[in-house]
This record gives C-alpha cells, structure tokens and sequence, in this order.
C-alpha cells in the first residue's frame, strides 16, 4: 500500500488538472494520475486553442461562462502565462435557424450584450465571412479563445507547486470503493484516498463500468483542419473573432492562432469509437466537406491544409454533461461527456468536483447535469 491521500483525481486533462489545481490550493494531500503525458494529444483537451463564448441556447451555461470567464481571468494572474485572448464571437446561419433565435433570446434574457447584423451590416464589420441574403449574425464582443494545452499545463504546474503528486503514464488498473475511501490500483501500486474525482474523457464509460455506472457516454472520433489562408492579417485573432455557423450540420472555427492555420471543424460529427483504437488518420472526404464549406463562407481562408488532426468527444444523448456523485459511494464523483462544448467551463468543473468531493455540495445548481436524467439499466 501507497502513501494516503485525501483525494485522488483521475485523469489530467483539462477537467481534472483544475480538480488537482483547486483540491491542492484548499490544502488537501492529493494525488493525480493520467495514462498518458499531461498534455498529450490522444484525448480531448490538447491543442492551441478552445472557443470560450456566452452564446448558448440554454441559461446554464450562460450562467456558468460567467465565473468560467472569472477563473481563467484568476489563472492567468496565478500562472503569470496569457490564456485567454478576447477576439469577439460571429454566430450565423439562416434567420429562421431555431437555435440562433433561441441564442438570441438567451442572451437578451441574461442581459448578456450583442448585435444582430444583417447580411450586409455583418460584411462591413467583418468581410472575413460570407454570408447569403437570407442568413444574419450574432456578434458577442467577449468571446475569446483559450490556449489549450497551456490552460492544462498550467493547472498541472499550479497544482503541483502547491503539493499534489502527479502521476503521468500510470494507467489506472482497477478501482476498489471501500465504505468511507476508495483504492485506486496501478500496474505497480496502490494508493488509498478518502474521496475520488474521476474525469476521464472517452475511457469514462470503462472506468465508471468498474463502479457499476453504466452511463450513455458515446466516444466519438472527431476531426479538424487548419488551413492556410490567403490574407493573414484578415484571420489573425485580433481581426477574425470566434465563428459557429447555425444548421443541420454545425461547423465551427477559429482565428489564425500563432500561426496555425485557420481552424475548421464540424461539430459532433458522431463516429463512434472505442478511445483505445482509434484510427488517428483524418479522412480525406472529410477534409474536403470543411474545405468545401470553408470556401464557401470564409473564402480567403480556404488556402492549403497545413494540417488536419483527430481529437476524441464523449457524447451524451442530449449533449448536457453529467457531473455527479456516486449513488452509493457520495465520496466518488466524476464529470463525464462534455460532447465537444465542455473544455471552456474546464476550470470551473474542476472546482465543482473538488467542492462536491470535500463537501457533498457545489456552488452551482448542477440539476441539469445529473445522471438520473438517464434510465440506468436493470
């Protein structure tokens, strides 16, 4: 038997390096443990850059971005690093789209500012975007972009200096919930904690299996595509904001973030996977579809590819998480299927979790993230 803990965390991925982050700055012994190298790319939290936005459809989140925008805010000033870069955010489709009149109405209701832009209003603010005569646009000023990978690496580093123990390459064998703690078995130890954050991306579903959680958490295998474009000061981030683009088939994207290539995807393009084998090949069709729509509403950023990569979602069947507690072990809680939308509450959730942990309660009505919202299987 290890050394004693007062929390374990499991995963290291955005969600759960905030988790260690808040548990070590509450004075806590804790421990974290990642499979992979903090910061690695097989999962979903890797990368140069995360739309944090208040244009959402549903309250909840319009709420929660609030502090979200407050932490990250607090974790630049702790970490001395730039992780939030403000570029203002452009939702467009049809004027008839439901969810772009439901995101209207949202924001009014929060009394969250933003312009409704016509067709031609939309290209003399931003001729980076195409729109057709009968489409319009949400602009919101405080949509930003998130440096991924220096948000995890800073929480990672955070946590550390303030005590916790992280583990990196140190996949989790086995997970024993004992009444009042739980134990935690790796190929070469095993460690004892009184409280468990589980946040484990797409392996959720293998972990909380262990426990007898049988969830709908789908894995997905998603891709992007950064391409180069042809006028570079059009799509640099203090020029080109955020953009999401409202219809059947969502796409969405971002600026030319340290010179990466304008960044291109389709949201929750559903293919199911199991995390553990993935074929990390993007597929040329799909480069193509983006290419397609990229040409068609952003011209002058459709130039070469310069590189297109796969990134894993976990799907819920109505794409709200699931952030919980254990039905029978309470000191067990987890954050699971953040569906493609969860990295920018990332710092937030990490709190959540580590506030349900000590305390059995959070500062957040997470009513809508609960797991009974599913039927669990007989």
């Amino acid at each position: 038997m290890g050394k004693s803990y007062d929390a374990i965390v499991i995963g290291l991925g955005v969600m759960g390096s905030a988790a260690a982050y808040h548990l070590a700055k509450a004075g806590k012994r804790v421990l974290a443990l990642e499979q992979f190298a903090i910061d690695h790319r097989l999962g979903s939290s890797y990368g140069e850059s995360r739309i944090i936005r208040y244009a959402y459809t549903h309250p909840t989140y319009v709420q929660m971005a609030r502090e979200a925008f407050t932490l990250w805010r607090a974790l630049e000033q702790a970490s001395g690093k730039r992780l939030l870069v403000r570029t203002g955010g452009f939702d467009f489709g049809e004027e008839d789209s439901p969810s772009l009149q439901n995101t209207c109405q949202t924001l009014t209701a929060a009394n969250v500012p933003f312009e409704w832009l016509t067709p031609n209003e939309a290209a003399q603010r931003f001729p980076q975007f195409k729109l057709t005569p009968t489409m319009r646009a949400i602009y919101q000023a405080d949509a930003a972009y998130l440096a991924a990978s220096a948000c995890v690496l800073a929480q990672a580093e955070l946590a550390h200096v303030l005590g916790a123990d992280l583990l990196p390459d140190t996949p989790v064998q086995r997970l024993e919930p004992l009444r009042d703690s739980v134990r935690v078995h790796t190929e070469s130890r095993t460690y004892e904690a009184a409280k468990l954050i589980i946040t484990g991306g797409a392996w959720m579903g293998k972990l909380l299996s262990q426990l007898d959680l049988h969830l709908p958490l789908q894995p997905t295998r998603e891709q992007i595509v950064f391409f180069e474009p042809y006028d570079h000061d059009m799509y640099a981030p203090d020029r080109c904001p955020i953009f999401i683009f409202h219809s059947p088939t969502w796409f969405y994207g971002l600026p030319n973030v340290d010179g990466n290539g304008v960044k291109v995807g389709i949201h929750a393009n559903n293919d199911a996977c199991d995390p553990d084998q993935v074929n990390r090949t993007p597929d040329d069709a799909y480069i193509e579809t983006v290419r397609q729509w990229t040409r068609q509403h952003l011209p002058l950023a459709a130039g070469e590819v310069k590189e297109a990569r796969v990134c894993l979602y976990t799907m819920t069947p109505d794409e709200h998480f699931i952030i919980d507690a254990h039905p029978a072990y309470p000191h067990i809680v987890f954050g699971a299927g953040f569906s493609g939308h969860g990295f920018k509450f990332g710092n937030l959730i990490g709190k959540l979790l580590s506030e349900m942990a000590l305390s059995g309660s959070s500062s957040h009505d997470l009513h809508l993230f609960r797991m009974a919202r599913f039927r669990q299987p007989s």
